[in-house]
């Protein structure tokens, strides 16, 4: 059975246009996350925002509206609600993938009890490292929950059979990776946030906290791994999840 990709989005993140590189004084962008359905198991790309902050008093969205920031999630949003959409039992997912730690990547794995997380090593350790975690924000209320772990050190083949490769791209956070996926939709390179957007890939206007040399060359590493007809899939892209989705997509 050839593996099957789907896009799904977990919510809308709201924050001031130059937080994501982006011209507007405000804007609202996807929280996607990617289903992956292989011979060998459902594995995720990303776990989208925690369905705790369905409750507006939650700790964490509080916090977030403190500096300017928001989320958005209706109950069809959640992570369990997507899968359940595409007929997946959140039980059964085998890997999640993680891009990175963050809240918006990282949120949904407490829905997902029997996953095994794949993981950049140098990206783990910066979690657990005060000084690290606090400069990017890489809270441990989302992703140390006691899953298993798999800590991997560069490119990742995670089947072993070429279809799902992780591939480092440092510098949004100390161990950002990003995913390429070759599947009955195409040949896709999933950048998470070592690249919000399309505009971005001209702009160049990264976060104020990363580490923009390490961003530069990771981009121009992974447009490098284009062939023809590859799609890149940015990590928060409006453009890219309207009214012509990038991706098939779960709505439940």
């Amino acid at each position: 059975m050839a593996m099957k990709l789907s896009g799904c989005l977990c919510g809308q993140f709201h924050s001031s246009g130059a937080g994501m590189g982006l011209a507007e004084d405000r804007v609202s962008v996807p929280i996607p996350f990617y289903v992956l359905e292989h011979a060998d198991g459902v594995a995720l790309f990303d776990a989208g925002v925690p369905a705790a902050m369905l409750d507006r008093n939650d700790s964490y969205l509080a916090a977030l509206q403190g500096q300017g920031m928001d989320v958005s999630l209706a109950p069809e949003e959640t992570v369990t609600a997507r899968l359940e959409a595409l007929d997946i039992d959140p039980a059964r997912v085998r890997h999640v993938v993680l891009s990175h730690l963050h809240f918006d990547h990282a949120g949904g794995l407490r829905e997902l009890p029997n996953a095994t997380l794949v993981v950049q090593r140098r990206e783990w350790e910066a979690g657990f490292e005060p000084e690290l975690s606090a400069r990017y924000g890489l809270r441990k209320r989302y992703f140390d929950l006691g899953h298993p772990v798999v800590l991997v050190d560069g490119e990742h083949d995670l089947f072993g059979d070429g279809s799902a490769v992780c591939v480092p791209s440092h510098g949004h956070t100390p161990g950002h990776q990003s995913l390429r996926v070759r599947s009955e939709q195409g040949d896709h390179i999933l950048v998470g946030d070592a690249c919000y957007s399309c505009e971005v890939v001209e702009t160049r206007a990264f976060p104020d906290y990363s580490d923009h040399d390490a961003m530069n060359a990771s981009l121009d590493r992974l447009l490098a791994l284009r062939e023809p007809g590859t799609v890149m899939v940015y990590g928060h892209d409006r453009s890219q999840w309207g009214e012509t989705p990038v991706l098939p997509t779960a709505r439940a």
